[in-house]
């Protein structure tokens, strides 16, 4: 069965991007919310319940095409990868599933996102042919499981903090849990010349 730990919100090294990495093999977690995501089971959770909530600054604008996911899957002793898979997210649209939203103060907008219906299907068949190995095969693989998340600024005179939380869902968990809270978007590692740029543009 796939173990899931969780790292701290690393920037990815394309601007404006927050990088969440949920590995799910590797060392214990060490999240303040590592034991409520070790209830979540990715080989088995029921992605038609599977939810992103995103909660930021109502300065900020997440693109259109919302949020995505990025999965592979290695080989633990070799490195070669098996499989690699983009998961696209789209907006809940329901007054139901938008009122499950995490808790936010009026100057913070939330969205909530769900597995694109176009990829349940094939997301299921990848879950049933990694339960159907045995656990020998299991054991030998590795995985990664990545959000993706960005946006612009809506003035482009904004020098303040791009603040981002985000919240995972699904069938194991009765409520969200927080994969991170209030990342500001701006963080990116240094350059070669030991500065930094702000990485959130304006929004065209």
């Amino acid at each position: 069965m796939f173990g899931l730990t969780v790292r701290r919100a690393t920037p990815s090294l394309r601007a404006g991007i927050l990088l969440l990495v949920a590995m799910l093999i590797g060392p214990i977690v060490t999240s303040a919310f590592g034991e409520d995501l070790d209830r979540f089971n990715p080989a088995t959770t029921d992605l038609d319940l599977f939810r992103i909530a995103v909660v930021h600054s109502d300065r900020l604008k997440i693109r259109a095409s919302g949020p995505r996911m990025f999965f592979s899957m290695t080989d633990k002793t070799t490195g070669r990868v098996i499989r690699e898979k983009t998961i696209y997210l789209q907006k809940a649209e329901t007054a139901e599933e938008m009122s499950e939203d995490p808790s936010a103060d009026s100057r913070k907008t939330i969205s909530v996102y769900r597995i694109a219906a176009r990829q349940v299907d094939e997301l299921r068949a990848l879950q049933a042919r990694y339960l159907a190995l045995t656990k020998a095969e299991q054991d030998q693989i590795a995985g990664s499981l990545a959000i993706d998340v960005s946006g612009c600024k809506i003035d482009p005179n904004d020098e303040g903090p791009m603040l981002i939380s985000t919240f995972l869902k699904s069938s194991e968990l009765q409520e969200y849990v927080t994969l991170a809270e209030d990342y500001d978007l701006r963080n990116i590692p240094m350059g070669t010349d030991g500065k930094t740029a702000d990485p959130v543009q304006p929004c065209a």
